[in-house]
């Protein structure tokens, strides 16, 4: 089996690397610097307690992958914000609709666009710590296990090809679910994930409890009245800590070793973010509902302007957004 890592950034280079370490055929594809210092140096991939230099094939564009391969899984690990634009790629340059597509991403919006354009479509819950703010080189801060992810097929169920990649993924040292329902445990997931741009506007500056709590409870109301399932978070948190390894972070990276990856987008001034497909989604279907989802909305437009201009994480405190969200 050959995994295409389609969108390698932080999350995309630790699962390619740790497979690749294991002897699987990857192929890394993603933006021009950090594969052009990949191929240049290897992939650097720092874990808890060692470090890594990894000559794994990196490629720049879907052309390069050719030809498709029938043995070919695609670990689609881009931001949501560039689904879209990757399966499009993909598609112009000659995939097969059959080709295996697996959202290892947040949000839940992924796996619907890919069934447009792909007939075998997968979720994948993950939760991997994972810290890319340098070209080729990624950090993976825990140890014993190197995060959790389940897998099922799309919308609901699970098929053969399920199971030999979540055994391959497990002897690349991750703990791996199949999961029948696991769009309900990627919603759970999406309720955490509804604090990135929050992460990334505010950089704790101040207590953000009752914030995020309005901010979740607005998608909740939403979600239910859309019908969306979620495993309830108390639950999914408990579940999921049970198997996850044990947080040791390299010397150097102690202040961003819970940074989420919007706030890592925004410190690497990438000009784009996560917010739309995780805030946003909330603010669209809460729109077609006539439910006002305002904290959510507050989160989104902030998150995409201080993007857009090149802004810093940390520009609004906690009692600055709540006064907004008054006003």
């Amino acid at each position: 089996m050959r995994f295409i890592i389609y969108g390698a950034g932080g999350i995309g280079c630790v699962i390619g690397g740790h497979l690749f370490r294991q002897g699987f055929e990857v192929a890394l594809v993603g933006n021009a610097q950090n594969m052009d210092a990949i191929n240049a140096r290897g992939l650097k991939l720092v874990t808890g307690d060692a470090s890594y230099m990894l000559k794994i094939p990196a490629f720049k564009t879907a052309g390069e992958l050719l030809p498709f391969r029938d043995d070919d899984a695609v670990l689609l690990c881009a931001k949501s914000q560039h689904t879209v634009k990757c399966l499009g790629q993909l598609k112009n340059a000659g995939a097969p609709r059959s080709l295996p597509i697996f959202c290892v991403q947040n949000s839940i919006v992924n796996e619907a666009l890919a069934t447009r354009a792909f007939d075998r479509v997968y979720g994948v819950m993950i939760m991997i710590p994972a810290i890319f703010m340098t070209p080729g080189e990624v950090i993976n801060p825990i140890v014993r296990r190197n995060g959790v992810i389940e897998i099922g097929r799309y919308p609901r169920g699970a098929d053969d090809l399920c199971h030999p990649i979540a055994d391959a993924l497990r002897r690349a040292g991750f703990f791996v679910n199949v999961n029948d329902a696991v769009m309900m445990s990627k919603a759970a997931k999406c309720l955490l994930n509804l604090g990135n741009a929050f992460d990334a506007i505010s950089d704790d500056k101040g207590d953000g409890r009752a914030f995020m709590q309005a901010v979740r409870e607005e998608a909740m109301q939403v979600w239910r009245a859309a019908g969306i399932e979620w495993e309830e978070r108390e639950q999914f948190q408990k579940r999921v800590r049970s198997e996850y390894g044990e947080r040791r972070v390299p010397a150097g990276f102690e202040n961003l070793e819970k940074r989420s990856s919007s706030w890592q987008s925004l410190a690497r001034g990438t000009g784009n973010i996560e917010a739309e497909q995780l805030n946003g989604d909330v603010v669209m279907l809460g729109k077609s509902l006539g439910i006002e989802t305002p904290y959510n909305q507050l989160l989104w437009r902030l998150a995409d302007e201080m993007a857009a201009r090149g802004e810093k994480p940390g520009k609004y405190s906690v009692d600055e957004l709540t006064e907004m969200v008054r006003r």
